[in-house]
């Protein structure tokens, strides 16, 4: 017969375990990755890329394991709004987003906005007026330049991911998309459309910096200042640029 000090003894030894338990799947950070090569390729058995490169070398760095949630784009910003996911990279700022995310002040890389046509179609698009009479296609929720981003009477056609907007283009579906550089070209080359997207004759000349950013209704907010710094010592030291190197 067990006595009522054993049993006492025994659900103290449960909770201590349960709480244990809960405190070490709590220390792991959720780290949202979406499909933006080179950035993230996470359409193959191992999910690669540079963000996920890095967030691996940030993980190391903290001390404390990241959870890779493989998502859309729009979708990963939705779970960053509710708290389901505590980290996010590869997203530039403006101040929609900063009310439910804390970014790094130092951003990790940049890219550069670019517009790409049909070949032998560069001179549809000379021109930011050009896009007023042309369908351009973009990736819903990203942020490219202003006024791009808020001009309502550009003609805008969007979609969940940027792998969707050359085959767009190349049925006629869209006149032009605008991308960055270097995941543009990049998915370019890889799709098989080299010989039949170019560049538009228009260059915004607009580069973007891209960030990490945490939840603000993530339990480890209070951590975006560390990876700030280890953001900065990765530049510092070289590992960024070797990172980067790795997917030229």
């Amino acid at each position: 017969m067990v006595s009522l000090k054993q049993h006492l003894l025994h659900l103290s030894l449960l909770g201590y375990l349960f709480s244990s338990t809960y405190a070490l799947a709590a220390d792991k950070i959720h780290y949202g990755i979406s499909h933006w090569p080179p950035y993230g390729l996470t359409e193959q058995k191992q999910i690669a890329g540079i963000n996920y490169d890095v967030g691996l070398e940030i993980s190391n760095r903290l001390g404390i394991e990241f959870i890779i949630r493989d998502c859309p784009f729009k979708r990963c910003l939705v779970e960053m709004e509710h708290g389901e996911l505590d980290l996010m990279s590869g997203i530039a700022r403006n101040p929609e987003r900063e009310k439910y995310m804390a970014y790094a002040e130092t951003p990790y890389s940049a890219v550069a906005v670019v517009f790409y046509v049909r070949k032998g179609e560069t001179a549809r698009l000379k021109s930011y007026d050009d896009l007023y009479k042309l369908r351009v296609g973009y990736v819903s929720k990203s942020h490219y330049f202003e006024p791009f981003n808020s001009d309502s009477k550009v003609p805008k056609v969007d979609v969940d991911k940027e792998q969707r907007l050359l085959p767009m283009l190349h049925s006629g579906r869209i006149d032009t998309y605008v991308g960055t550089d270097p995941n543009a070209s990049y998915e370019i080359l890889t799709m098989g459309y080299k010989e039949k997207l170019e560049k538009a004759l228009f260059n915004p000349k607009k580069e973007v910096p891209v960030y990490f950013a945490t939840s603000r209704r993530s339990r480890h907010v209070a951590l975006t200042s560390r990876i700030s710094e280890i953001i900065f010592d990765m530049h510092e030291d070289g590992t960024m640029r070797k990172i980067h190197e790795k997917y030229q």
